[in-house]
């Protein structure tokens, strides 16, 4: 099975909290997967671009950038005091883009992460 090109809801949750509890989850990006390119924005302004590959397991490659503003409010509490860019690779698990949840840490500390299908690109 391969990820589903469309639009996505990118949610997260704090390490600390429960996964389990829907209430510690927040949406963290809607993002767009098509063609093994992904694009994406946050409520704070910060833009995300990047290409994933399909893994034989169900999961997904990823090569992520993330280009965060000034005054962007990490997971950790503190505040950028100018712009920042982040660049990494993250291996998602089958079940982390079909619904479940996973810990993972892009650089701004670990959080787990959900993917919810929205609808079809174009």
């Amino acid at each position: 099975m391969s990820i589903r090109p469309g639009f996505y809801s990118v949610r997260q949750s704090g390490s600390a909290q429960d996964p389990m509890d829907d209430e510690a989850w927040g949406l963290a990006m809607l993002s767009h997967f098509k063609d093994g390119r992904v694009v994406g924005v946050d409520q704070g302004g910060c833009r995300v671009s990047g290409t994933y590959k399909n893994r034989p397991d169900g999961g997904i490659d990823l090569h992520m950038i993330y280009d965060l503003k000034c005054g962007s409010h990490l997971p950790n509490g503190a505040v950028l005091e100018a712009d920042h860019r982040i660049e990494g690779d993250l291996v998602l698990a089958g079940e982390t883009v079909t619904g479940g949840h996973q810990l993972l840490d892009i650089g701004l500390g670990p959080m787990f992460i959900s993917f919810e299908w929205l609808a079809e690109g174009v």
